[in-house]
C-alpha cells in the first residue's frame, strides 16, 4: 500500500503513525508522514518566529520518520504549508497514495475518542480510502501477527458495499481476519423488494442466503459471516451498535463520492458513522471510475433479463438483449400482465368462469407473442432463452423482483411503451425500474423515425 498519514506529534498521532508504518511494511508499500505547518497565524513581519517554528517542526518530523523506519517501513516525511486537510490530500495525490491514515483526536465523549474537524474535512473531500484510528491496540497486534482482526463490513447489494468488501479482502490477504458482512436494513422491506412472500423468519433466512451468495460471488475466497439486522432510524447508529455487539476491531463502510467539489452532506451515513462509531473506521469512497470497474462487462454477463410490453420499443429491447448475450448465457424474456387484465372495461361480465377463461386465453396469446420474438438461431452457441408472462399489478416492481429471483447480471427494458391501463412499460415505469433496481440496467429508446 502507498499510505499517507497525517501527524500532529501527539500521542494518538504517533499511534496512528505506528499503524500506518506497519501496514506499509506488511504490504510491501511505503509511508509518507505529513505534518502540516499552518503559518497563516504567524505575526506579520516576524520572520524569526516563523523560522523557529519550521526548524522545531522539521526536527520533530525527522525524528518521527527515523522512529517509524525502525518498524521496518519505507518512510519519507513532508511538511507542507496550509490547512491540515488540504495539505494531507495534496501530498496523497502527489504521491499517488492508496490509503489515508489519521488519528481521532484526544478528547473523549460518551462513545470514546472523538474526531476533529480535520478528520471530517478530509473524509468529505477525499476520493481515497481513509482509516481513522481510535483504538490502535488491536490493529497493531494484528499487524504483528499476534491475533486475528475482527472486521465489520457495512454491506448491501450496492457498488459502495462491494468496494468496502473488496478492501476487507485486501486486508485479509495481509493477515488473519474474521469478517462479518452486516446488512443493516429492514429484512421484511428488503424481502418485499425481492418479491419474497415468506413469513418474517423465512424472509430473513432467504435474505441472509441471498446476501451470503452475493458476498461469495464478489469475493469467492473470502470466508465471511452475514449478519442480517433490522433497524429503525439512523443506519449509522445501528452499525455502531452492531460493531459493539460483534466485538469489531474495525468497521469498513463504502460511500459514493460524486465529484471533487461536492462534499459529503452532514447527515450522510459515512460521516455520521465517523462520529458515532467507538472503534476504528475505514471509509471507502466509490468513485465513478471504481463503479465502472466493478460493473459487469460484456464477457461477464451470463444472465440477462429483458422486459417487453410487446410494443415496438419493447421488442427492440428484446433484440438488444439477445444481441448482447454471449455464448453460454441465459436470456429470460418477460412480459408483465396485470392479474385483473380482463377486467378492463369488463364490468358486468356474466360469470367469473368466463372471466377466468378469457384471462387464460389472453395470457396464452401473450406467451405466444413473446416466443415469436425469439429468432430461430437465438439458442445457438449454447445460449438458452426462456419466455414467461408474469402477473403483477406493478410492472416496475415485477421487473425488479424478477431480476433478483433470476440473479440477473444485466436488465434490459424499453424507455417507452404503449399507453393505457394495459401498458407494462411506460416512460414512467422505466424510471421506476431505475429507482428500484440494484443491478446493471440497459435502457433502450424508441427507434428514430
Amino acid at each position: 500500500m502507498r499510505i499517507t498519514c497525517g501527524t500532529d506529534f501527539s500521542e494518538r498521532g504517533r499511534e496512528a503513525a505506528d499503524v500506518a508504518a506497519l501496514l506499509a511494511a506488511r504490504s510491501g508499500g511505503r509511508l509518507e508522514l505529513v505534518h502540516a505547518l499552518d503559518t497563516r497565524g504567524a505575526v506579520f513581519g516576524a520572520a524569526h518566529v516563523l523560522q523557529t517554528l519550521e526548524e522545531a517542526a522539521r526536527e520533530r518530523l525527522d525524528a518521527e520518520v527515523e522512529r517509524l523506519r525502525g518498524l521496518g517501513a519505507a518512510v519519507e516525511g513532508a511538511m507542507p504549508d496550509g490547512w491540515p486537510d488540504e495539505a494531507l490530500l495534496g501530498e496523497a495525490e502527489r504521491h499517488d497514495s492508496t490509503l489515508i491514515v489519521l488519528a481521532a483526536t484526544g478528547s473523549r465523549d460518551g462513545a470514546g475518542v472523538s474526531v476533529g474537524k480535520t478528520c471530517e474535512r478530509t473524509l468529505s473531500r477525499t476520493r481515497l480510502p481513509m482509516l481513522v484510528v481510535r483504538d490502535p491496540a488491536p490493529l497493531l497486534a494484528w499487524l504483528r501477527g499476534e491475533r486475528p482482526l475482527q472486521i465489520l463490513v457495512a454491506f448491501d447489494f450496492s457498488t459502495q458495499a462491494a468496494s468496502a468488501l473488496a478492501f476487507a479482502a485486501r486486508l485479509a490477504r495481509l493477515g488473519n481476519c474474521r469478517i462479518v458482512a452486516a446488512f443493516t436494513d429492514d429484512p421484511k422491506r428488503e424481502a418485499r423488494r425481492m418479491g419474497l412472500s415468506d413469513t418474517p423468519d423465512e424472509a430473513q433466512a432467504r435474505l441472509q442466503e441471498a446476501l451470503a451468495n452475493r458476498v461469495a460471488e464478489l469475493e469467492p475466497e473470502l470466508p465471511a459471516d452475514v449478519v442480517v439486522s433490522a433497524h429503525l432510524g439512523d443506519p449509522a447508529a445501528r452499525l455502531a451498535h452492531l460493531a459493539e455487539r460483534e466485538n469489531a476491531d474495525l468497521v469498513i463502510a463504502g460511500t459514493h463520492q460524486r465529484g471533487p467539489l461536492l462534499r459529503l452532506i452532514a447527515g450522510s451515513v459515512s460521516l455520521q458513522l465517523l462520529r458515532d462509531a467507538a472503534t476504528n473506521l475505514i471509509v471507502v469512497p466509490t468513485t465513478d471510475a471504481a463503479a465502472a470497474a466493478l460493473a459487469a462487462t460484456p464477457h461477464e454477463v451470463r444472465r440477462v433479463l429483458v422486459a417487453t410490453d410487446l410494443s415496438e420499443t419493447g421488442d427492440r429491447a428484446v433484440a438488444h438483449a439477445l444481441a448482447l448475450a454471449p455464448a453460454g448465457a441465459e436470456v429470460r424474456i418477460i412480459h408483465v400482465m396485470s392479474p385483473n387484465q380482463m377486467l378492463e372495461g369488463a364490468y358486468g361480465r356474466p360469470s367469473y368462469r368466463q372471466f377466468e377463461a378469457e384471462h387464460a386465453a389472453e395470457r396464452a396469446n401473450r406467451q405466444q407473442a413473446l416466443e415469436a420474438l425469439v429468432p430461430r438461431d437465438a439458442q445457438a452457441g449454447s445460449r438458452s432463452v426462456v419466455c414467461e408472462v408474469v402477473e403483477h399489478d406493478l410492472p416496475a416492481r415485477a421487473i425488479a423482483e424478477q431480476a433478483e429471483h433470476y440473479d440477473a447480471d444485466l436488465v434490459c427494458v424499453g424507455t417507452l411503451g404503449r399507453s393505457g391501463l394495459s401498458a407494462a412499460l411506460l416512460g414512467s415505469t422505466a424510471q421506476d425500474v431505475l429507482k428500484q433496481l440494484r443491478r446493471p440496467l440497459l435502457l433502450v429508446p424508441p427507434a428514430e423515425r
